[in-house]
């Protein structure tokens, strides 16, 4: 490919954004691939079309997509394919591969692990994994499944609940379960620090039953998922028709810098 595009949500706060912006420098780092660039769904700039034409205006055709979501929703299925199609109704020329959200990866569930193990210290204690919530089922199974995978891991209850479009809500979460056990530990299944994160925070400060556990954060091990998400459509294992052979020649620096490495 001739560019890649890593594409964030976005927040209102600059802290989030800049938490993104470090997390992308370090995976850019390790991606032997030319013209790496950011961009956001909303909230903030450069946009995925102000990228995009950058980017074209350098001579790239062929992009490779990269949204840094944790599950695939809205903003995957429909949002992001509908501003790409929009640029390419004017860029004909162009083609684009899209890769998969960080989804129910194994990386994720050490990294949900890791976040709770660094807090737990009762045994009579629960666990709460609070999610952004979706109007899809996707993200809400997804969660689910991950909770499951943790629950067996840590051998301690664990407990779903979501902050928007989906049930049980948070609140209702933690009026259940506050009488239920001597600590809970709240784990924020989320991307970076924002509104969502600080509402549960306040939520739960003045209840000593309740521990914050500390969010996703651009972990190490989410740097791994998604370069192994890029490496998929690179490799071909998400490679679609179109173009192929110009898209396996442009991949194929990547192949050799890895199995140098």
């Amino acid at each position: 490919m001739d560019a890649v595009v890593y594409i964030g949500h976005g927040s209102r706060r600059d802290e989030g954004n800049e938490q993104f912006k470090t997390f992308i420098e370090s995976v850019k780092e390790d991606v032997p691939l030319p013209n790496q660039e950011i961009a956001f769904l909303e909230l903030t700039h450069p946009t995925i079309a102000e990228t995009l034409g950058k980017l074209i205006e350098r001579g790239a055709e062929r992009f490779l997509i990269v949204p840094v979501l944790l599950f695939s929703a809205v903003h995957h299925k429909q949002d992001i394919p509908e501003a790409l199609q929009a640029i390419r109704s004017k860029h004909e020329h162009i083609s684009f591969r899209i890769t998969d959200p960080f989804g129910v990866h194994p990386n994720m569930i050490k990294l949900v692990v890791k976040r709770i193990k660094a807090e737990m210290c009762e045994k009579n204690a629960a666990i709460l994994l609070v999610g952004r919530g979706s109007s899809q089922p996707g993200p809400i199974m997804g969660l689910q499944q991950i909770g499951r995978v943790v629950e067996q891991s840590l051998n301690k209850p664990v407990y779903e609940a979501f902050l928007t479009a989906a049930v049980p809500s948070f609140d209702t979460a933690i009026a259940k379960l506050k009488n239920q056990y001597e600590k809970v530990y709240v784990m924020p299944y989320l991307l970076f620090t924002g509104l969502l994160l600080k509402r549960i925070d306040q939520t739960i400060k003045d209840n000593n039953n309740f521990i914050l556990c500390k969010n996703l954060e651009f972990d190490e091990l989410m740097k791994q998922t998604l370069i192994e998400r890029m490496e998929e459509v690179c490799y071909g294992a998400a490679i679609s028709n179109d173009n192929e052979t110009a898209w396996q020649e442009s991949c194929h620096s990547w192949r050799r810098s890895n199995s140098s490495a």
